[in-house]
C-alpha cells in the first residue's frame, strides 16, 4: 500500500482529543433543593482524580473515528497489476517530443537515443506506432509490424519552433491505442517535460490498461538567456528608442551580455545589459533614425545552449503618432486646456501631438488633419459646426466631448444634441460634493485601473456637473454617487463619441490634480480614435488574414481589389526561400506562420505589392525548468510510477503487467461516517440515562 499525501497521517496526534476528554470529564451530580438540613447528618466529601476510562465503547469509537479520517485523508491506494502472458505481444506508442525547447544541446540526440531503444526493444509480433506533439499532436507512422519503417521515421524529424502541449500528445496517443484488444498497450514518452508544457495536469488520461513509462532528457541544470520582446517609442524629432527585454532562465546572474541592434542588414548600436537569476533586464538603444517604410528588424545575443531564442525579429517604423485637435471656446482664458494638453503630450506610446484651434472657426480643413478631437467646453448651438463634427467622426475620427461652464446646452442645435448623443442636460451645483462611485471596469477606458492599488477615482471631488439623460444606443461608463452619469459613449458610423459631464480642468472638480488623471486621458483618447500599437512580430505558430495584411489598413497598403480570383496569385516565401502558393477564397484567408524568421506575402508577378512578417518562437519555450516525471505519470496513468532505467520513471509494464490503481480514502471516509453515527447514538442514549443525585449543602 502507498500513499499519495502521507503528511496526513499527522492527524494520529488528535488521538490524545479523546484520551483527555475521558479521563477529565466528569459526571455532573444532579442537586436537590431540601428545605432543611437540621436533622441531617454531615459527613465529610472527598473528591479524587479519576484515573480510568468510562465509557470503554465510546472512547474506542472515537479513536477509530480519528485514525481512519487520518488514513482517509492521506489517500491510500493499492497498485494491482493484472498479468498477462508472458512474452504476450505488445502495442507501443512511441510518443516524441519536437518542441523548440529540444533544440537545448544535446537534448534531441538524448530523445532519439530513447526513442530507438524502445523500438529495439519490441520483439517478433509487437507493433509499434510513432507519434510526435508540439503544440499539437501528428501521427507520423501508425501500429505496425515493421519496425524498421519506425526507425527510420525517427531519421526524418527535427524539432520545431512551436511551444509545447504534453496533453496533446497523451491524448493522441491514447485514441491510437483505444481500439487495441488483447495486446499489452503501452506509451514511451520521451519528452524534456517542460513545467510551461504542463497545463495543471489530469484533464487528460490515457484508457484504462494502458501503462506509461516516461523517459526525460532535461539535464539537471540549463542555463538560457532569451530575447523576449522589442518595443519602439516615439522620441523627438521623429527619432525613436527601442527597448530589448531579456530573460534570464538560469540560476546564476549574467553580467554585460552584448546585445547587439540591426536594421534593414546594418548593425547600428550594441548595447550590454546585467541581469540576476532568473530575472529580466532591457537593453535601450536612444535616438535611433529609421528608414521610411517598413525595415526588417533582428536583435541578437551570443549564442549558448538554446540557439532559437538568441534572435529576434521584428519589423521597424517610424512611429506617426497620434494627432490630437483641441477645440476650445473664445469666452475662456488660455489655460483652460492647459492640464489637457500636458497629460496628453506625455507618453511615447503612442506619442500624442497636440493643437489648438477655435471652436468657433472650425471647418473641415482643420479636422482632416486631426487623429483625435476634443471639444472642450465649447457649445455647438451651430448645426453647420455640429454638422461637420458628425461627418467627421463617421469617417472614423475619435471625438472628446467636454461639458463645462461655457458649454451652453439650452444653446444646442438638434444636430448637437444628436452628436452628444443625450438630450438637453441641467446643471447640478453639489454644494456637498460629488464623487464618483461606479466605474465599468471591463471597458477599455477603465479596465486598466481594475486591479489592486491601479488608481483610485473616489478620492475627485466634483462640485459642478452637467446632469444628462442618455438617448438610445448611448452607454453609461461610469456615474457619481447622486446616480448622475459622468461618462457616456455611443458610435456614429466608423467613428466614437465620449462625453465627459465635468471639466478636466481645475474649474469644477480636482480630478487633474489625482495620480490617475494622466493615464485616464490617454486612455480616452486611445479607445476614442481605437488605437492599436501596430503589430511589429507574431509567435511562431500564429495565423494572420489575408485581407488585413494586405488590404486597407494592412502593413503592405496595397487595397484589397482583386485578391479573390486568377488575377491575384499571391505567395507565401517562407524563411529559406521557399514559395507556396496561397489559396485565396471568397471568405477569410488564413496564412500560417509556423516557423521563426521573415516570410513575405507577396503577388506572384509583382514583388512590390509585398508584405514582411516577423516570426519569433514563443518565449515560454525559453524556461527549460521541468516538471517532475512522476507527476506527469501519476496523473496521466492514475498509478504510482516504479523507477525505471535511468532518466526513466513510469507505471511498469514491460509485456507482462497491465498496472492499475485502487484507491481506498472513499472507503475509508465511509467507515468513519458509519463510526461516527454509531458513537453518536450511543453518547445520547448513555448521557439521556438517571445521574447520580446529590443533596445540596451535604
Amino acid at each position: 500500500m502507498s500513499l499519495l499525501a502521507p503528511w496526513f497521517l499527522a492527524g494520529f496526534g488528535l488521538l490524545s482529543i479523546p484520551i483527555i476528554i475521558h479521563l477529565t470529564h466528569r459526571q455532573r451530580s444532579r442537586v436537590t433543593v431540601f428545605p432543611s438540613l437540621m436533622f441531617l447528618r454531615k459527613l465529610p466529601f472527598k473528591t479524587m482524580n479519576r484515573r480510568r476510562i468510562r465509557h470503554p465503547l465510546l472512547f474506542a469509537l472515537r479513536c477509530i473515528a480519528v485514525i481512519l479520517l487520518a488514513l482517509a485523508f492521506s489517500r491510500p491506494f493499492f497498485d494491482s497489476v493484472a498479468e498477462v502472458e508472458a512474452g504476450s505481444a505488445r502495442d507501443v506508442v512511441v510518443l516524441l517530443d519536437v518542441s523548440a525547447s529540444l533544440g537545448y544541446e544535446g537534448r534531441w540526440e538524448a530523445a532519439l537515443d530513447s526513442a530507438r531503444a524502445v523500438i529495439d526493444g519490441l520483439g517478433e509480433g509487437d507493433r509499434v506506432a510513432v507519434a510526435t506533439f508540439d503544440e499539437r499532436a501528428r501521427e507520423r507512422v501508425p501500429l505496425t509490424l515493421d519496425l524498421v519503417a519506425a526507425r527510420e521515421a525517427l531519421a526524418d524529424l527535427s524539432p520545431t519552433d512551436l511551444g509545447t502541449r504534453l496533453e496533446a500528445g497523451i491524448q493522441l496517443a491514447g485514441r491510437i491505442l483505444a481500439e487495441s484488444e488483447d495486446r499489452t498497450r503501452e506509451v514511451a514518452l520521451v519528452s524534456d517535460f517542460q513545467r510551461t508544457g504542463w497545463e495543471d495536469g489530469g484533464r487528460v488520461r490515457l484508457p484504462d490498461g494502458v501503462a506509461l513509462r516516461a523517459a526525460s532528457v532535461a539535464p539537471e541544470e540549463a542555463a538560457n538567456v532569451a530575447l523576449a520582446e522589442a518595443a519602439v517609442r516615439a522620441a523627438s524629432d521623429g527619432r525613436v528608442r527601442l527597448l530589448a527585454r531579456l530573460a534570464n532562465m538560469g540560476d546564476a546572474p549574467v553580467e554585460r551580455l552584448p546585445v547587439s541592434l540591426e536594421i534593414a542588414g546594418r548593425t547600428v548600436a550594441t548595447v550590454s545589459v546585467d541581469m540576476p537569476p532568473r530575472g529580466v533586464g532591457t537593453a535601450v538603444f536612444d535616438d535611433l533614425a529609421l528608414p521610411e517604410g517598413r525595415s526588417r528588424g533582428r536583435l541578437t545575443v551570443p549564442e549558448d545552449g538554446l540557439a532559437i531564442d538568441n534572435e529576434f525579429r521584428f519589423m521597424a517604423a517610424p512611429e506617426a503618432g497620434l494627432r490630437t485637435l483641441i477645440l476650445e471656446n473664445n469666452r475662456r482664458a488660455s489655460d483652460g486646456s492647459l492640464f489637457l494638453e500636458r497629460a496628453l503630450r506625455i507618453g511615447d506610446a503612442p506619442r500624442i501631438e497636440t493643437s489648438r484651434a477655435p471652436a468657433a472657426g472650425l471647418d473641415a480643413g482643420t479636422l482632416s488633419s486631426a487623429d483625435f478631437a476634443i471639444l472642450n467646453d465649447a457649445d455647438l448651438a451651430d448645426a453647420g459646426r455640429a454638422g461637420r463634427l458628425r461627418e467627421w467622426v463617421s469617417d472614423g475620427g475619435g471625438l472628446l466631448i467636454v461639458l463645462g461652464r461655457d458649454a451652453s446646452m439650452n444653446r444646442w442645435s438638434d444636430a448637437g444634441l444628436e452628436l452628444l448623443g443625450a438630450g438637453p442636460g441641467s446643471l447640478v451645483d453639489a454644494a456637498d460634493g460629488r464623487r464618483l462611485s461606479w466605474l465599468d471596469y471591463d471597458h477599455p477606458v477603465f479596465e486598466v485601473f481594475s486591479g489592486p492599488r491601479s488608481g483610485d477615482f473616489s478620492g475627485a471631488r466634483f462640485d459642478r456637473l452637467w446632469s444628462l439623460e442618455p438617448a438610445g444606443g448611448t452607454a453609461v461608463v461610469a456615474r457619481f454617487d447622486s446616480g448622475e452619469p459622468a461618462l457616456l459613449e455611443h458610435s456614429l458610423g466608423e467613428g466614437r463619441v465620449l462625453v465627459w459631464t465635468s471639466t478636466l480642468d481645475r474649474y469644477w472638480n480636482d480630478l487633474a490634480l489625482q495620480p490617475v488623471f494622466l493615464p485616464f486621458v490617454h486612455r480616452l483618447a486611445l479607445h476614442a480614435t481605437g488605437y492599436r500599437e501596430p503589430d511589429r512580430w507574431i509567435e511562431a505558430g500564429g495565423v494572420l488574414e489575408l485581407t488585413a495584411l494586405v488590404g486597407p489598413g494592412g502593413p503592405g497598403g496595397t487595397g484589397a481589389a482583386g485578391l479573390a480570383g486568377d488575377e491575384a496569385e499571391w505567395v507565401l516565401v517562407d524563411p529559406d526561400g521557399d514559395r507556396q502558393p496561397v489559396e485565396v477564397s471568397e471568405g477569410p484567408t488564413w496564412i500560417e506562420f509556423p516557423r521563426a524568421g521573415f516570410y513575405q506575402v507577396a503577388l506572384r508577378d509583382d514583388a512590390g505589392r509585398a508584405t514582411t512578417v516577423a516570426v519569433n518562437p514563443r518565449i515560454t519555450e525559453s524556461d527549460l525548468a521541468p516538471v517532475a516525471t512522476e507527476r506527469v505519470v501519476e496523473a496521466v496513468a492514475g498509478v504510482a510510477p516504479a523507477a525505471g532505467e535511468a532518466g526513466e520513471s513510469g507505471a511498469t509494464a514491460g509485456g507482462e503487467t497491465v498496472p492499475r490503481r485502487a484507491e481506498l480514502w472513499w472507503v475509508l471516509l465511509l467507515l468513519a461516517a458509519l463510526v461516527l453515527g454509531v458513537e453518536s447514538v450511543l453518547a445520547n442514549r448513555w448521557t439521556r440515562q438517571r445521574p447520580v443525585s446529590g443533596l445540596a449543602g451535604a
